[in-house]
């Protein structure tokens, strides 16, 4: 080989070199992020799973409120009711 190529595959190597580097720490930051996001999916898959097992979790919240707001129970129930009568209307006027 010349001493032209030679330095010329070297040129390349050392630039290739840099790019795995680029991509390894691209990699490194792309895989934390995504450490992030599973940790995350990983709590409210857990919380479902808990929900599933002590389904009474899911009844204080609902007496409390009863007990202690029931006439503002009584309101948000009228209020969604009413919404979803007028979400029924126009969607019978777009339909027709």
């Amino acid at each position: 080989m010349t001493s032209a190529t030679t330095i010329a595959l070297a040129r390349q190597r050392d630039d290739l070199i840099a790019q795995i580097a680029f991509e390894r720490a691209a990699i490194a930051q792309n895989g934390a992020s995504l450490r992030r996001l599973s940790r995350m999916i990983d709590k409210v898959r857990d919380g479902i799973q808990y929900l599933k097992r002590h389904p009474e979790a899911l009844l204080l919240p609902v007496v409390i409120t009863v007990v202690a707001r029931p006439w503002r129970l009584l309101t948000v129930a009228i209020s969604g009711f009413g919404l979803w009568r007028m979400a029924q209307i126009w969607r019978r006027r777009i339909l027709s």
